[in-house]
């Protein structure tokens, strides 16, 4: 009986080691767990002080590579670093009543252990003047990269809308 017992509690101190791990230590999970703190933090709640605003945006600086590339498909503007995409961010508002940002059927490939690429599809949802949300979602892909421990996010492009009919 004794050996059934200490066989149960390897299996179970196996068990909890390789979950723990796949939680904890596992890039994929990694870069999606880091991927919804920036999601988090572009969502702007309708009363948002000016206070929270700042803390958001220092917040949201953590999470950009010095030397991002984000490029807003053929006609958007592209910014080459940390200091315009804050500037940018610092100014948009797409809605006086807020907004939420969210990513979507994300698909992250692993290019190494401290490169990912993700393609995704971004939703920030606002209200309507009647209150109902409004949904605008566009593919985007999303490059992160491993600096001192953290995944941060080097590379955004939005895909182009198709033409309407």
């Amino acid at each position: 009986m004794k050996n059934g017992s200490v066989y149960v509690a390897a299996v179970f101190a196996v068990l909890v080691g390789y979950f723990g791990y796949q939680w904890w230590f596992n890039p994929a999970r990694a870069v999606k767990r880091r991927l919804g703190e920036v999601a988090a933090t572009l969502s702007m709640p309708a009363s948002e002080t000016q206070t929270a605003r700042v803390v958001r945006l220092v917040q949201l600086r953590r999470y950009l590579a010095e030397n991002i590339q984000i490029r807003g498909g053929a006609a958007g503007r592209e910014l080459t670093s940390r200091d315009d995409v804050m500037a940018v961010a610092a100014v948009w508002r797409p809605s006086e009543h807020g907004w939420d940002v969210h990513f979507a059927d994300l698909s992250i490939t692993m290019e190494s252990d401290a490169a990912a690429r993700v393609y995704l599809s971004v939703e920030v949802t606002t209200p309507d003047p009647q209150g109902r949300p409004t949904v605008d979602a566009r593919d985007a892909t999303i490059a992160l990269a491993r600096h001192d421990r953290e995944w941060l996010v080097t590379e955004a492009e939005m895909k182009e809308l198709p033409p309407r009919p």
